[in-house]
C-alpha cells in the first residue's frame, strides 16, 4: 500500500511539474526494457549482442542516477538529463536486429514533454531524431526495419505534442488550484484570526450578551452574561424569566410576551428596555436591553442577539437624586408660597402703601414667583409625575385657562405685548389635576412672553373637538429653528440662540408639561416658523356630563 501510494504521488509530482523524484518515472522505464531484454535474450541468438549490453548498461548508469537525484545528492537540475539518456539508450538497443525497444521510446519523450513542456518537447524531438534516425543511415537497416523506426518517430512526436498541450492546460489547473489553495488557506487564517478578535471583544465588553437561534434556543453567551447569571442564581443561560422580570418601576410583573427574549424570538427589535430581575426587592438589578434580530439572504428570521448592560447603580443613584431634589423642593416650596401669598395679599388689600414701597413690593412678587414656578419644575421632574401623583378630579379647564390669563396678562403688558385670549362659554370640563394643568398653561404663557419681543402679540383660545378639549396659545416671537423643534420637549435642552443671548431659563418647562398632559391621557404638540413665532396645542379629553344626585 505504501509503495502505491509513493508511485501516485510521484506521478502526481511530475504532472503537476514540482520537484518530481525521477526514480519513480524511471522505474516504470525500466520494466519495458527488461522485458525486451528478456524477449531478445529467449528469442534471439541465445545471447546478447555488445550493442544491447552496452545499452543496458546505459539504462542502468541512468537508473543510479536518478536514484541519486532523488534521494537528493545530486542537484534537481540533472533530472533532465535521465529522460535524454534513456532515448539515447533505446537508440542503442534497437541497434539489435530482435529487440523492440524503440517503441517504448513515447515513454520518456512523453516525461520530458510533462514535467518540462515546451522546452522538454524540444529537447525530446532532438534527441528521439539523433538516436533513431542516425543510426539508420550509420547501420544498413532492412526497408522493414527503416519503417518501423519511422512509425515508431511520428508515433512519438504525435504523442508529444498531445503530451505538451495537455501539459499545459494541466499546469493552468495546477496554477489555479494552488491560487484557490492560498486564498483559501489565507480566508481561513483571516476567519481564525476575526474569530479571536471578535471573541476578545465579546470576553472584554461590560456588557452581556446572549445569541439565539430562530427557535428561541441558546446558541452561546458571553463571560459578562455568565457573571449576570451566578449574581441573580439562575438556573440557565436565560436571564429574564416570567415570574421574576419586572418593568421600569421594580414591581410590576411582566407577562411572557412583555419578556425580552419572547420579542427577540418574535423578531422584535428593541434598545434599552429597561427591566428589572430577581426574586428579592433588595437583590433585583435594573438592565437597559437592546435586541437586535438577524435574518437569512431571503428574509427569514434566524436568530437575535441580546445585550444587557446592568445599570443598577445608575438607577439608584437617579432616585437618591431625585429624592433629595423632592425632599429640597418641597422644603422650598412651602416658604415661598407664603411669601407670594402674604405679598400678593400686601399689594392687593392693604393701603396706604406709597409707590416706591409697592415698586419694591413688585419686584419681590416677581422673583418670588419665578422661583415658585423653578421649585415646581424642579419638584415635578423630582416625582416622575405619573396618574399615581396626580389628585385627579372633574375639573373646568375654561377656569383653569381663565385664571392663568389674568396673570400672564399683567405680565405681557408689562413687556409691551399686546395679549388676548378669548375661552367661551363652555365649561369644558376634564378629569385632571387642577393645579397641574395650571403649572402647564402658566409654563406655556411664561415661554411666550420670554420669547417675544416688545410690540407683538399673544393669543389664545379654547374649543372643543369631537370628545377633546382643545387649548390652542400662540405668539409672534423669535420661533425655534426646524432643527430644533424635536428636542423642546427634552429635560434641561436650551437653543444655542437663546444662551446666546441670556434669556433666563431651566430647559425644564416644556419637558414637563408634556409629561403632565400624558399623564391626564391627552397630547402636546408645537410648531414654529422662524422669525413669525411659535404655536402650541393641547389636547385633553373631555368628560361626561356628571351623574344626577338622587333625591
Amino acid at each position: 500500500m505504501r509503495s502505491r501510494l509513493t508511485l501516485v504521488s510521484g506521478i502526481q509530482h511530475l504532472l503537476g511539474r514540482e520537484n518530481a523524484d525521477p526514480r519513480v518515472a524511471q522505474y516504470l522505464f525500466v520494466a519495458p526494457v527488461l522485458a525486451d531484454a528478456v524477449y531478445v535474450r529467449l528469442h534471439g541468438r541465445g545471447e546478447l549482442g555488445a550493442e544491447y549490453v552496452a545499452g543496458l548498461a546505459l539504462v542502468g548508469a541512468v537508473t543510479v542516477l536518478a536514484i541519486l537525484i532523488g534521494r537528493g545528492l545530486l542537484p534537481e537540475r540533472a533530472c533532465i538529463v535521465v529522460p535524454v539518456l534513456d532515448i539515447v539508450s533505446l537508440g542503442i538497443l534497437r541497434l539489435d536486429d530482435e529487440s523492440t525497444a524503440a517503441a517504448v521510446v513515447v515513454f520518456p519523450a512523453i516525461w520530458l514533454g510533462l514535467q518540462f513542456g515546451r522546452r522538454g518537447g524540444v529537447v525530446a524531438s532532438v534527441t528521439v531524431l539523433l538516436a533513431l534516425i542516425v543510426p539508420m543511415y550509420l547501420v544498413d537497416e532492412p526497408d522493414s526495419a527503416v519503417a518501423d523506426t519511422v512509425q515508431h518517430l511520428i508515433v512519438t512526436v504525435s504523442c508529444l505534442l498531445v503530451v505538451i498541450v495537455t501539459a499545459e492546460l494541466w499546469q493552468n489547473k495546477v496554477v489555479e488550484a494552488a491560487d484557490a489553495q492560498r486564498m483559501l488557506e489565507r480566508a481561513v487564517g483571516d476567519s481564525a484570526d476575526q474569530r479571536r478578535f471578535n471573541e476578545a471583544i465579546l470576553n472584554s465588553v461590560d456588557v452581556g450578551l446572549l445569541a439565539l437561534d430562530a427557535r428561541g434556543q441558546v446558541h452561546s453567551v458571553n463571560p459578562r452574561h455568565r457573571r449576570f447569571l451566578e449574581a441573580l442564581g439562575s438556573d440557565d443561560e436565560i436571564l429574564d424569566h416570567a415570574g421574576r422580570t419586572y418593568g421600569p418601576d421594580g414591581f410590576t410583573v411582566l407577562a411572557e410576551h412583555e419578556l425580552p427574549t419572547w420579542r427577540a424570538v418574535h423578531g422584535e427589535t428593541l434598545r434599552d428596555y429597561l427591566i428589572w430581575v430577581g426574586d428579592q426587592v433588595g437583590e433585583r438589578r435594573a438592565f437597559a436591553v437592546s435586541v437586535s434580530p438577524f435574518f437569512t439572504p431571503r428574509g427569514t428570521f434566524d436568530g437575535a442577539v441580546l445585550a444587557y448592560h446592568d445599570i443598577t447603580e445608575l438607577m439608584t443613584a437617579a432616585r437618591l437624586k431625585d429624592e433629595f431634589v423632592a425632599t429640597v423642593s418641597h422644603e422650598l416650596r412651602t416658604p415661598l408660597t407664603s411669601i407670594v401669598g402674604y405679598v400678593d395679599l400686601l399689594l392687593e388689600d392693604v393701603g396706604g402703601i406709597t409707590p416706591d414701597a409697592r415698586a419694591f413690593l413688585e419686584i419681590v412678587q416677581r422673583n418670588a414667583r419665578r422661583l415658585h414656578r423653578l421649585v415646581d419644575d424642579l419638584l415635578s421632574d423630582a416625582l416622575k409625575l405619573g396618574r399615581a401623583e396626580l389628585h385627579l378630579g372633574r375639573v373646568s379647564l375654561a377656569g383653569v385657562v381663565r385664571a392663568c390669563a389674568v396673570e400672564a396678562e399683567k405680565a405681557a403688558l408689562a413687556a409691551g405685548l399686546h395679549f388676548d385670549v378669548r375661552l367661551g362659554r363652555a365649561l369644558l370640563e376634564v378629569q385632571g389635576d387642577g393645579e397641574r394643568l395650571a403649572q402647564v398653561i402658566d409654563n406655556v404663557f411664561n415661554n411666550a412672553i420670554k420669547f417675544t419681543p416688545p410690540g407683538g402679540s399673544i393669543t389664545g383660545s379654547l374649543r372643543r373637538e369631537g370628545r377633546e378639549a382643545v387649548v390652542h396659545i400662540a405668539d409672534t416671537g423669535r420661533g425655534i429653528p426646524p432643527e430644533e423643534l424635536q428636542d423642546v420637549f427634552v429635560k434641561f435642552f436650551r437653543s444655542p440662540g437663546v444662551q446666546l443671548d441670556a434669556i433666563p431659563g431651566t430647559g425644564l418647562g416644556l419637558a414637563i408639561s408634556k409629561t403632565i398632559i400624558e399623564a391626564h391621557g391627552g397630547s402636546i404638540d408645537i410648531s414654529s416658523v422662524v422669525g413669525e413665532g411659535t404655536a402650541l396645542e393641547i389636547r385633553l379629553p373631555l368628560v361626561g356630563p356628571p351623574a344626577a344626585r338622587p333625591r
